[in-house]
């Protein structure tokens, strides 16, 4: 059985224009070219699970959703976080993101 790559591809596109992000600043984000993050959209090429966890932690949703599109229970409380990191400056937005990964990885331990 085949992947459907084009489901990941489609659910990052919904999800990066629900966040009001550009692919440029996306992919800024993740750390990868912005090539490559239309070829991910568009279902062309698989990502590393490192990549994987870069787009999923720049849009705010757990890798199971974009893998699987399955919600968490807590999805929906994300939504006020998604709102303040929008009205964020770009260095601002980096700077949050590099802090809630931090955060997410202690409490993981």
């Amino acid at each position: 059985m085949n992947y459907p790559y084009e489901e990941t591809g489609n659910r990052i596109f919904m999800l990066r224009k629900e966040r009001g992000l550009t692919r440029e600043r996306l992919a800024e984000m993740a750390d990868i070219s912005v090539q490559f993050l239309a070829d991910i959209e568009k279902g062309r090429k698989n990502m590393t699970v490192t990549t994987l966890r870069k787009l999923s932690a720049a849009l705010m949703v757990t890798t199971d959703y974009v893998v699987n599109g399955s919600d968490s229970p807590d999805h929906e409380a994300c939504e006020d976080v998604i709102f303040l990191y929008n009205s964020l400056s770009p260095d601002n937005q980096e700077r949050a993101l590099k802090i809630l990964t931090a955060f997410a990885e202690a409490v993981k331990k």
